[in-house]
């Protein structure tokens, strides 16, 4: 493909480059599960997000494999990427309360267009998604703050919340600690209730 090195994921790139993963899979003989987070997870399963830089992904269950890293590379030579483009980085900011069955759920197996599956995609509950989001709360950002503002509003609006208040509980559900001093979210929650722009009629996660 001709695309610039590094440039921003659309859907159908990461279903292409998921296809590619499950045909690899199937050639080493494994099957591999992978949970997608941030805003890949939310290109996939919502109706407001439609791109992304990366693909934070963590492994379920198992280490990188070789076959993997090698497919992982040449899926960055082929469509123009940049060699990180799938990271595990986000493990580190992974909950320690959220569990591999209820907390998530499954988006899709690869390669779509086969019988045989070499890649099941899962994609965290909604409410994971959102105590996410508020852990990290960049929407004072200039670059990424308009995008993670839309993020949290529309969040809410699917779990069904309207307060900072209960922000607040499914932040403390998932992540304690930072629910224990949650004066920077309260401020920026309120913050952001007051304008509530850049929302879709009818967000959806998963669409």
């Amino acid at each position: 493909m001709d695309e610039t090195a590094g440039s921003a994921f659309d859907r159908e790139r990461i279903l292409q480059a998921f296809d590619w993963l499950g045909r690899e899979a199937i050639a080493a003989g494994q099957r591999l599960d992978i949970a997608v987070y941030g805003g890949s997870a939310l290109m996939l399963a919502s109706n407001f997000r439609y791109a992304s830089e990366d693909v934070d992904v963590s492994l379920l269950g198992a280490a990188w494999p070789t076959w993997l890293r090698t497919a992982v590379d040449r899926i960055a030579e082929a469509f123009g990427l940049s060699q990180d483009w799938l990271n595990d980085a986000v493990e580190f900011h992974l909950s320690a309360f959220a569990d591999r069955a209820s907390d998530h759920q499954e988006f899709g197996t690869f390669p779509r267009d086969d019988e045989e599956v070499g890649l099941t995609v899962f994609v965290p509950a909604a409410d994971y998604m959102l105590a996410m989001k508020l852990k990290a709360m960049r929407i004072a950002d200039p670059a990424k703050g308009e995008q993670e503002a839309a993020d949290i509003l529309n969040l809410m609006r699917v779990v069904g919340i309207t307060t900072p208040e209960e922000a607040l509980a499914v932040l403390a559900k998932f992540y304690p600690k930072s629910a224990a001093q949650p004066e920077k979210q309260l401020f920026l929650l309120r913050h952001l209730l007051a304008r509530p722009q850049g929302l879709v009629d009818a967000p959806r996660y998963p669409r």
